[in-house]
């Protein structure tokens, strides 16, 4: 193999499995706007059939006929899931709820980052919004949704301060 194509994958097989460890460790973190979360999203779609196309590439120097021809369905599995994943991302069909914002309606006192926040979904059945006041951090370019749904008239008003 290619000495440039065997750091290729190394960096490729790192960054594949520390995405989906990072989304279970912490399921709720997401980018502030949805359409950072869709471009993401369309980019891990094409990183994962590039990364696909790689390992069949790979598994071809695998000197086992029986580990070759598991791995080589798996590969294809796989492929064809991230194919079909590209077709649902490109027609924009979410497979994930993306929340707009409408406004800050609360802030914490004592975190400034810690906000509940009005904001909208498009239910897919009706395909009219939906408004909720859902709880995040934001830190960065990023959001962690620590509650959704909340209910604002039993805050801690000792707690919170209300936004104009």
């Amino acid at each position: 193999m290619n000495f440039n194509f065997k750091i290729l994958f190394r960096i490729s097989a790192t960054f594949f499995l520390v995405v989906p460890l990072f989304y279970f460790v912490l399921p709720k973190l997401e980018f502030c706007k949805p359409e950072f979360n869709r471009a993401f999203g369309t980019f891990f779609n094409i990183f994962c059939i590039l990364f696909s196309i790689q390992l069949f590439l790979k598994i071809r120097t695998i000197k086992s006929k029986w580990m070759t021809i598991i791995c080589s369905v798996l590969n294809f599995i796989f492929l064809l899931g991230s194919l079909l994943n590209f077709y649902i991302y490109s027609n924009k069909i979410d497979p994930q709820t993306q929340f707009f914002d409408i406004a800050i309606v609360y802030r914490n006192k004592s975190q400034n980052n810690d906000k509940i926040i009005s904001q909208y979904y498009v239910n897919w059945k009706t395909n009219k919004p939906v408004t909720t006041n859902n709880r995040v951090y934001d830190f960065g370019p990023f959001r962690y949704f620590i509650e959704y749904d909340i209910y604002t008239l039993q805050l801690d008003k000792k707690e919170w301060l209300k936004e104009n």
